[in-house]
C-alpha cells in the first residue's frame, strides 16, 4: 500500500497512540479506602473479569484503529495489485502503441475512447515511475509520418500524455507495430519488455486476416507480455456526411444549381431521420431532413443553391452530434466564374449546327444558363484548358495533333459530345479515333457505318426509347409526351466487324464499352456514351439542323422545345468531372513541402489565412475537415474540401469475446479502463472507498463497545448496574 500524502499517514499513526496513552494514565495507582459495601461489588467483578477486560481491550483497539483510518483516508491510499506482475520486480521497458486516428474520438456511454486511453496510460506512467521502469509511446499517425517516439517515463522523459490529442487522419497500425517490435528488441540486456496496444480495434484496419495480425504474433514471441487494451464500447451507431458535391450542370455566378449531400449510416442498427443543416459562406442556408436509415444505408439529399458573385464560396453540411462528431460535418469549396466555356467545333461554312447549339446553351433574354458557347474550327491547348466541354458538330476530320489533344482532354476528365452527320469522314474516324491506328488510345469502342433512314412508325407513336439516365431525363419515362414529337429522317449506324475486318470488333453493351441512352424502336442506337480515362464521350448519330448537300435536316430535334433542356443536360453531364469540386480525405502524408509552399484555409469572412499544419513532416496536409487551398512554389492550386476518411467513420469493432478468441493465446485482452483500474494513480478511488467503509464499521463497533462497558442500565426497565447484586 502506498499513499499520495505519506506525511498524513504518519500523522494518523502518531495520533492513534493517544488512546493508549490515556489508558496508561488512567491506570496510575490511587489510595485504597476500605468500604464494606464494595465487597459485594468485587465478588461480582471477579465473576465477570475476563469478559470485562476483553471488552475494554477491544474498545481501546477500536479507538486506535478509528484514528489510524482517519489518517489513511487523509493520505489517499493507492495500490499496485493488478500490475504487480508487470511492475515492481526487475527493471522493465514498457512500449505502448496508441491509436490516434480519427475513430478514437468516438464517444459512448463510458465517455470518449481517447480519454479512456490517456487516463490508462497515465496510470501506467505512475506505476513505471514508482518501479523505476521505462515507458515509451508510439502513435499510429505520428509513426506513419516519421514522428518521434514519445518517452513518458525514463531517462530524458519529456512527454505529457495529457497534452496529446487525437487526429482527424487515417493511418494503419502496421508501421507502429513495427516500431514497437524494434523498441522491444532494442531494450537493454536483462530488462523485461512489455508491449501494449491501446485502440478501438476497428475491424477495417485490425481484421484477423489483415497485415497487422502477424505482427501481433511476433510481439507475443518477443515480449514478456502483450496487452491489447480496447478503448470504449465496441461498434456504435454513427451517421456521417460522406460527400458534399454539385449535381451535373454549370457552375457559374448567379445560376442556380443543386447541392448533393450523401449521408451514410455506419451502423448495424437502423437510425432515425435527422436534420441536415446547410450553410453557405458561414451563413445559414436551409435545413433538410434526411432519413430514416436502415443498417448501413446511404441516402442522398439535394437542395438548390445559388452562388452570388464571382470568386470563392463554401458550403458546409452539418448533422446533429453523434458517436463520432468529426464526420458530422462535410464541406464544399468552389471557385465560381461568371460562366463556363463550351467549345463548339464547327468547320462548316454555314455554321448552322453551332448556331443551334449556341442558342440552346445560352438562350436570349434574362435567363442565365451559365454556359458560354464559343464556335471554333480547331482545338488548341489554351482553349481546351478552360473548356468545360467540347461539342464536335459534324466536323469532317481533325488533324493528328488535334485528335491527340482531344484524347488527352477526355482522359483528364473532359467531356466530348460528337454530333455525327453526313460531313464526318467515317474512314478517318474509324482509323484515327476508333480504329487500329489509334491502338490503345482509341477514343471510342465503336466505329461508324453508312447512313440509314429513320424508322417507320405509326402516327403518334414514338420512334425512340430513352434510358433512365441524367443526360436524357427530359425524354425518359414510358408516358413521356415529347418522344412522339421526335422525327428522325436519317442517321449514321454503327459499323459491324465484317464491314471492316482491319478494325477491332464493335462492343455491344455497357459492360464491353458503351451504354445506349437513346434507341430507335427497331433497336438501332441513336445516342450512346462511353468512358475514356477519367472523362466521357457522348455520340449523337444524327444532326439537328443540317442535311447532306443542303437537303432536309436529318432530324427535327432543333425545332422542339425540349432540345435546349436536352442540350444543357448532356453538356452538364459531360462537364461533371471537369467541374467537380475537389475533395480530399484526411490521411497521413510523408515528405516536406517544396520552397514557397503553404496550406491556407478558408474562413467565413472570405479571406484566406494560414492553416495549422498536421506536422512538420506533412505541412501541406490538412489537419481537420474544412476548406483549403495549397500554394505550391508560389502558384495557387484549385481549392478543395478536406473530410474525414470514410473508413474512419466505420466504427464496427469486434467484441472483447471475439478479440480474446483471436489473440487470447498471445496477448492479454480487455477493456483499458477495467484492466488497469487499480493502477497507481490519485484518480483510482477504490482503496479510498474501502478505507472509508472500514472506518465507518470501526466507529459503529466503538460506540457499541463503549455503551457495553459503560455500566449503565436501561432506565426504562429499571435494571440494576452490571455487577450489582
Amino acid at each position: 500500500m502506498t499513499f499520495t500524502y505519506p506525511s498524513l499517514a504518519i500523522a494518523g499513526a502518531l495520533l492513534a497512540c493517544l488512546p493508549i496513552v490515556i489508558h496508561l494514565l488512567n491506570r496510575r495507582r490511587r489510595r485504597r479506602v476500605e468500604w464494606a459495601a464494595m465487597d459485594f461489588l468485587l465478588q461480582s467483578d471477579r465473576k465477570n473479569r475476563t469478559w470485562v477486560q476483553l471488552s475494554e481491550w477491544l474498545l481501546l483497539a477500536a479507538r486506535v484503529a478509528a484514528i489510524a483510518l482517519v489518517g489513511v483516508l487523509a493520505a489517499s491510499p493507492k495500490t499496485l495489485d493488478l500490475l504487480r506482475g508487470f511492475f515492481g520486480a526487475d527493471r522493465a521497458r514498457h512500449v505502448v502503441l496508441l491509436d490516434d486516428t480519427c475513430s478514437m474520438q468516438r464517444r459512448g456511454p463510458g465517455g470518449a475512447a481517447w480519454d479512456e486511453a490517456i487516463a490508462t496510460i497515465d496510470r501506467l506512467a505512475d506505476a513505471a515511475r514508482q518501479s523505476g521502469d521505462e515507458l515509451m509511446v508510439v502513435r499510429y499517425v505520428d509513426t506513419f509520418v516519421g514522428g518521434d517516439v514519445a518517452k513518458v517515463v525514463g531517462a530524458d522523459a519529456a512527454s505529457d500524455p495529457a497534452a496529446w490529442r487525437p487526429t482527424h487522419a487515417q493511418a494503419l497500425p502496421t508501421a507502429g507495430m513495427e516500431d514497437v517490435a524494434r523498441l522491444c528488441e532494442a531494450a537493454p540486456s536483462g530488462d523485461r519488455t512489455y508491449a501494449y496496444v491501446f485502440s478501438d480495434f476497428a475491424e477495417r484496419s485490425h481484421a484477423a486476416d489483415g497485415d497487422w495480425a502477424p505482427l501481433v504474433d511476433r510481439l507475443g514471441e518477443m515480449a514478456d507480455g502483450v496487452v491489447l487494451a480496447a478503448c470504449n464500447d465496441a461498434g456504435g451507431a454513427n451517421l456521417a456526411v460522406e460527400s458534399v458535391t454539385l449535381a451535373p450542370g454549370p457552375l457559374a455566378a448567379g445560376v442556380e444549381t443543386r447541392l448533393v449531400v450523401e449521408v451514410v449510416n455506419h451502423s448495424d442498427v437502423p437510425a432515425p431521420a435527422v436534420a441536415l443543416t446547410l450553410r453557405r459562406n458561414g451563413q445559414p442556408l436551409t435545413a433538410v431532413q434526411v432519413g430514416p436509415f436502415t443498417a448501413g444505408e446511404r441516402r442522398t439529399v439535394e437542395s438548390p443553391v445559388t452562388f452570388q458573385g464571382v470568386g470563392l464560396h463554401t458550403v458546409d453540411a452539418t448533422l446533429p452530434t453523434d458517436a463520432l462528431p468529426a464526420d458530422d460535418e462535410g464541406w464544399l469549396f468552389v471557385e465560381v466564374p461568371a460562366s463556363q466555356p463550351v467549345l463548339l467545333v464547327d468547320d462548316s461554312e454555314s455554321g448552322v449546327e453551332s448556331r443551334v447549339f449556341a442558342a440552346a446553351l445560352r438562350p436570349v433574354g434574362s435567363t442565365r444558363s451559365g454556359w458560354a458557347p464559343r464556335r471554333v474550327e480547331g482545338l488548341s491547348e489554351e482553349r481546351l484548358a478552360d473548356a468545360a466541354a467540347v461539342v464536335l458538330l459534324d466536323a469532317e476530320r481533325l488533324s493528328e495533333l488535334q485528335t491527340q489533344r482531344l484524347r488527352d482532354y477526355v482522359a483528364d476528365g473532359g467531356g466530348v459530345w460528337m454530333v455525327i452527320g453526313p460531313r464526318t469522314d467515317a474512314a478517318w474516324f474509324n482509323q484515327r479515333v476508333a480504329g487500329v491506328l489509334a491502338g490503345e488510345n482509341a477514343l471510342t469502342p465503336w466505329r461508324l457505318g453508312p447512313a440509314i433512314s429513320g424508322p417507320v412508325v405509326a402516327p403518334g407513336q414514338p420512334a425512340l426509347e430513352a434510358a433512365d439516365h441524367p443526360a436524357v431525363r427530359v425524354l425518359a419515362g414510358k408516358q413521356n409526351g415529347f418522344l412522339p414529337l421526335v422525327r428522325l429522317v436519317a442517321q449514321r449506324r454503327l459499323a459491324t466487324s465484317d464491314e471492316s475486318p482491319t478494325v477491332r470488333n464493335v462492343a455491344t453493351s455497357a459492360e464491353s464499352g458503351y451504354e445506349v441512352l437513346l434507341e430507335r424502336v427497331d433497336g438501332e442506337p441513336l445516342l450512346l456514351e462511353n468512358r475514356f480515362g477519367a472523362g466521357r464521350v457522348v455520340a449523337l448519330l444524327t444532326t439537328t439542323a443540317t442535311g447532306s448537300g443542303g437537303s432536309e435536316p436529318w432530324s427535327n430535334l432543333a425545332t422542339l422545345p425540349i432540345f435546349p433542356v436536352m442540350a444543357n443536360d448532356v453538356v452538364g453531364w459531360l462537364s461533371q468531372e471537369r467541374l467537380r469540386p475537389l475533395a480530399e480525405a484526411i490521411v497521413t502524408a510523408k515528405g516536406e513541402a517544396p520552397p514557397r509552399s503553404s496550406l491556407v484555409s478558408w474562413v467565413a469572412g472570405g479571406d484566406l489565412v494560414e492553416a495549422t499544419p498536421l506536422g512538420q513532416a506533412a505541412p501541406l496536409t490538412p489537419s481537420r475537415p474544412g476548406a483549403y487551398r495549397r500554394v505550391l512554389g508560389g502558384v495557387e492550386e484549385r481549392p478543395f474540401a478536406a473530410r474525414v476518411h470514410p473508413d474512419e467513420s466505420d466504427l464496427r469493432s469486434p467484441s472483447l469475446a471475439v478479440l480474446s478468441d483471436r489473440w487470447g493465446s498471445v496477448a492479454r485482452v480487455g477493456r483499458a479502463g477495467e484492466m488497469f483500474r487499480d493502477a497507481p494513480t490519485p484518480a483510482s478511488r477504490t482503496p479510498l472507498y474501502f478505507a472509508a467503509a472500514v472506518l465507518l464499521a470501526t466507529l459503529a463497533g466503538e460506540r457499541l463497545l463503549a455503551y457495553r462497558n459503560s455500566y449503565v442500565g436501561s432506565a426504562s426497565t429499571g435494571a440494576a448496574p452490571k455487577g450489582a447484586i
